[in-house]
């Protein structure tokens, strides 16, 4: 009888998620047992799941506060759970916030094996130190972009580029002839919440001009599914709501243009060369606090790394429902301004696509790791 390795996994967020099913998904399951925190999908790989991705609803330092006993609680059951049941590796996956401390909650109880992070904190952006930080408690981190790796490296922390899952995504073919605005809400609550009101701003717009003959397309996540359909039941424009991928990449092939949530769907929106408007809001105490160690001028990472406003940003405070329909109605109807977004954002896409496949990279690695362990 084969005695089987123990991996111990911690995803706490969708854009996790989504590389956590797909590293899993390729793992070898005779070799390994698999225990831990994910999403619905990644569930049917794990033998025991702790907590799901949809009991981290916080987005912002003001609202982890308020739910920091919740999360204290979390850390202590889950690192309870690793030193009992001796697991050979520790991944977390994105959330480094959570992660980190749940780490040194694992370290501080005497775990010695080997523990893993996918997905660097944005030390180049804010809060340098984290990088120091990690390195006195993880052996490795796999990064998505090279430029990441020196942060770490240099704090002793060996660092892996693994490239980016924008790898697997293709772009759309670019026309006019397209008759569906996405809006991408983000994938959690707080974020829903915060939102809506804005996409149904733009909602309001295009049903007083029905000549436009525009329909809606929201793809989202099963646990928020609910929300969004009774949000817009009112509505008196076709609107499409899936969790279906297939569907999902389907309709993104009519999708004019977009109203994106900040974050990885913003990357993968400008990746499939479809127009957009990022945007995005938090709390006002959290914004405020940000602003003291944040050091980029902007949100979405197509404009970080050119240094210039290529896709239009409204973020907190710059977030208000008259710029916004501003911005649309502009992107809506000058096609230069379409053309110019999609050009630049090809230029840009090469900083980003390193023709490595990150989940390939990631289960080579895993296993090298694993096996020197034994």
């Amino acid at each position: 009888m084969i005695n089987k390795q123990k991996i111990f996994i911690c995803c706490t967020e969708q854009s996790g998620e989504n590389i956590c099913f797909n590293i899993l998904k390729r793992i070898n399951k005779k070799k390994y047992i698999i225990d831990g925190v994910s999403g619905k999908e990644s569930e049917k790989f794990l033998k025991n799941k702790f907590f799901d991705i949809s009991d981290f609803k916080s987005i912002g330092f003001f609202e982890i506060l308020l739910s920091l006993n919740k999360y204290i609680k979390m850390i202590h059951t889950l690192s309870d759970v690793v030193i009992e049941k001796k697991y050979d590796l520790v991944i977390c996956i994105d959330s480094p916030e959570f992660n980190y401390n749940l780490v040194k909650n694992i370290r501080k109880k005497g775990f010695k094996k080997k523990i893993i992070q996918i997905v660097a904190p944005t030390v180049w952006a804010w809060r340098k130190k984290r990088a120091e930080k990690f390195a006195k408690y993880y052996d490795e981190i796999f990064t998505l972009f090279k430029f990441e790796n020196k942060y770490f490296n240099s704090k002793g922390l060996k660092s892996t580029f693994i490239g980016h899952p924008i790898y697997y995504l293709k772009k759309t073919v670019s026309n006019d002839n397209k008759n569906i605005i996405s809006f991408l809400p983000g994938s959690r609550e707080k974020e829903v919440e915060q939102l809506f009101p804005y996409f149904e701003c733009i909602y309001e717009y295009l049903y007083k001009n029905k000549n436009l003959n525009f329909q809606i397309f929201i793809p989202t996540l099963p646990h928020l599914k609910d929300k969004i359909n009774t949000k817009t039941k009112n509505w008196k424009i076709k609107t499409i709501i899936t969790t279906d991928t297939i569907m999902i990449e389907n309709y993104y092939k009519r999708v004019f243009l977009s109203i994106t949530c900040s974050g990885t769907a913003s990357l993968e929106i400008a990746k499939r060369l479809i127009p957009q408007i990022v945007i995005y809001k938090l709390n006002t105490f959290t914004v405020l606090l940000f602003s003291l160690f944040v050091k980029v001028k902007y949100a979405n990472l197509i404009n970080i790394v050119s240094n210039k406003m290529i896709i239009d940003e409204l973020v907190n405070f710059k977030l208000n429902k008259k710029d916004l329909l501003i911005k649309f109605k502009n992107l809506l109807n000058k096609k230069e301004l379409r053309d110019y977004q999609l050009l630049q954002i090809d230029k840009n896409l090469s900083y980003f696509e390193n023709n490595i496949d990150p989940y390939k990279k990631c289960e080579e690695r895993i296993d090298e790791i694993i096996s020197k362990a034994i």
